[in-house]
């Protein structure tokens, strides 16, 4: 049989299987078509619990369960503290995960891996490898140790600058402009504005700057040019638009209280009104040329002309109506481009044994979209038609990475397209301080959390109870993160008051309470699942990181994923994850119908391509998947065979 001597994992965040297969069904994303139809597509793979992402990349990179690698949610546990919300922090270091990566184990042994942009990697332990970015959802963005879903960007978060009253936006006012230097002629009634740029979210702590705005009539007829300057000399200007326009990547140095610091962003004009009242200038994260790869001299390999990393600012951009539903597609495209180009960019001279990729767009898209092209949420036939067209032209834009990276791979690379998790629609929310409430387990502080953030995903917060305290004092419940409550625990807790002999009790009260709330707008029940910890092994869910209960919703509930279990269905939408083997040793244009799960990824490819098995793999090889099972076996059986004959030719019995 033909094997494998290298591998590549593609990770296309929250891809749902089934809505993909329509878009090819369509005729749409013909890379993806390619690669399903030449290889084995798996109907039932299964994420681990929770769905959510910084556990499951974890999982797809180490092949063991969240309970051995203990990121066992999208935030981890501060230990030695009250178990609340206020005490978790995200979890995207590498330093947390306590079992070995796929890629450290090739490097141990003197083979070459790529990381590009993978959730939960950095920083790096090898020593032949390449790794690049990875402590967040895109290069530039660090999420490590924050509370909620709060973020730093290494430079500078998405910014407006504008007339207008936008969050988080600069706002200025025209003047008449004055002492333009190699502006040409300035034309009618040229007009200025000078904004300080504030730098949001900067990494870098950046020190405010001021810009230079000019606005021109070039006909004479009404504004409709824009020219973004660092100094009143257009020499030094960034870049001249128009509206709907995208400038060129730009790179400017920027003061920081650490010195100065290069960055590069782009920018967009998305309004210029023809009196110029209405003006908005839209600028991409500022993200800095150093800092996010490992070792540092490989960035100089990235050949990205145009694409620049734009980050999860995206979402809020979107939903604050800071840009429109085309800009928000735009910025998706410009990520998936950055990523192509930088994948192709490490890939093309073949020097290396194992790439992983992670991107990020279709997360995101669903978070803001999904609801407005399913059914079950909205009766708006052409609402759902707009919604279901932002949602091809984002798939088609991975699919456009992907096949730039088809391009420059050997024949010889196994290649595994999947997904973390996969959505459904919001249905109504579930508050478990409610529930947990009721039944005297719980009670909350008056204090309240603040600095929650704007739009969807501050409301998201707000609603999950992100935002409550609780009264640790009379609490003998606390529920922290995605899918777990606490037990206030004397001698464990700082403020419990639980005793030790009443703990597995309590957990049992939990329990009950969880599954007896019924919620008042629906009248249904929320919770489908409720475990205490000791029997949650079998979600492959144990050890210190995770609560005293773990509980799930009906998919009807809750948001898009996390809370849901991997077999949740609900309208147009599947919590399953998608997942594709394609190269050498597979099976041709196959279907597999048993159920597999992102764990089984690792050991698949190790049992395959020969490369080493990570230390604490604990998934199964899928030997349904291959052209032939036992090739190993036949292997040994040559082997053997050949052994005999020469050993019977030293022997001199050879007839």
């Amino acid at each position: 049989m033909n094997k494998p001597k290298r591998a590549v994992v593609l990770g296309f965040d929250c891809a749902e299987p089934a809505l993909l297969l329509k878009h090819i069904e369509e005729g749409y994303l013909p890379n993806f078509k390619r690669i399903i139809e030449g290889g084995v597509f798996a109907d039932n793979c299964l994420a681990p619990y929770p769905t959510i992402t910084p556990p499951n990349w974890t999982t797809i990179a180490t092949g063991a369960w969240p309970g051995t690698h203990q990121i066992t949610d999208f935030w981890v546990h501060t230990p030695g503290k009250t178990p609340e919300n206020a005490n978790a922090v995200q979890a995207y270091s590498s330093e947390r995960v306590k079992a070995e990566f796929f890629w450290d184990a090739l490097d141990k042994v003197g083979k070459k891996c790529v990381v590009l942009n993978y959730p939960v990697s950095w920083p790096s332990h090898m020593q032949n490898g390449i790794l690049v970015g990875g402590e967040g959802l895109a290069i530039g963005s660090h999420h490590d140790g924050f509370p909620r879903l709060e973020i730093e960007v290494s430079l500078a978060s998405s910014q407006m600058i504008t007339t207008g009253f936008y969050p988080n936006a600069v706002r200025g006012k025209w003047e008449p402009a004055e002492d333009w230097q190699n502006a040409g002629e300035l034309g009618i009634d040229a007009l200025e504005m000078i904004p300080e740029m504030k730098f949001p979210q900067s990494r870098q702590r950046a020190l405010p700057a001021t810009w230079y705005v000019l606005a021109r009539q070039s006909a004479g007829d009404g504004y409709d040019t824009i020219t973004l300057s660092p100094s009143k000399d257009c020499q030094d200007a960034f870049f001249t638009l128009k509206v709907g326009e995208w400038s060129p990547k730009v790179f400017t140095k920027v003061k920081t209280e650490g010195g100065e610091r290069e960055a590069f962003f782009k920018a967009k004009l998305v309004e210029l009104s023809e009196d110029a009242e209405d003006f908005r200038l839209f600028l991409t994260n500022m993200i800095t040329t150093d800092g996010w790869c490992l070792p540092a001299e490989a960035i100089k390999k990235i050949d990205s002309p145009q694409g620049v990393p734009v980050g999860e600012s995206m979402v809020p951009d979107y939903t604050t109506g800071l840009v429109d539903a085309d800009t928000y597609v735009e910025l998706n495209e410009l990520q998936s481009q950055w990523q192509g180009d930088a994948a192709v960019s490490f890939l093309k001279d073949g020097d290396w044994d194992l790439f992983y990729m992670h991107s990020h767009p279709i997360d995101w898209m669903y978070h803001v979209f999904m609801a407005d092209f399913d059914p079950i949420k909205t009766d708006d036939a052409r609402k759902r038609q707009w919604a279901w067209d932002v949602h091809r032209r984002i798939y088609a834009s991975e699919d456009r990475l992907l096949g730039r990276i088809l391009e420059v791979l050997p024949e010889d690379a196994l290649i595994v397209l999947v997904s973390d998790h996969g959505a459904t629609a919001d249905g109504q929310m579930f508050n478990p301080f409610e529930a947990l409430g009721q039944a005297g387990l719980c009670y909350l502080s008056d204090e309240v959390v603040e600095n929650l953030g704007g739009g969807l995903l501050g409301e998201l917060m707000r609603r999950r109870g992100m935002g409550f305290r609780v009264d640790a004092k009379r609490s003998k419940a606390m529920p922290q993160r995605a899918v777990y409550v606490y037990v206030n625990l004397k001698g464990r807790d700082p403020e419990g008051i639980v005793e030790p002999e009443d703990y597995e009790k309590v957990q049992l009260e939990i329990v009950d309470a969880l599954y007896k709330y019924v919620d008042p707008v629906t009248g249904k029940r929320p919770v489908a699942l409720a475990l205490p910890k000791k029997d949650a092994r079998l979600l492959g869910l144990y050890g210190d990181g995770i609560g005293d209960v773990v509980y799930a919703v009906y998919p009807w509930f809750g948001s898009q994923h996390g809370h849901k279990l991997p077999t949740a269905e609900w309208g147009m939408g599947s919590l399953k994850s998608m997942l594709v083997f394609n190269g050498p040793g597979i099976k041709k244009g196959a279907r597999l119908q048993r159920t597999v799960g992102l764990v089984d990824i690792v050991p698949t490819v190790s049992y395959l391509t020969g490369l080493p098995l990570p230390a604490n793999a604990e998934g199964a090889v899928i030997y349904q998947a291959l052209e032939d099972p036992n090739f190993k076996m036949h292997e040994v059986e040559e082997l053997t065979d050949a052994l005999t004959k020469m050993e019977a030719a030293l022997s001199g019995k050879q007839e």
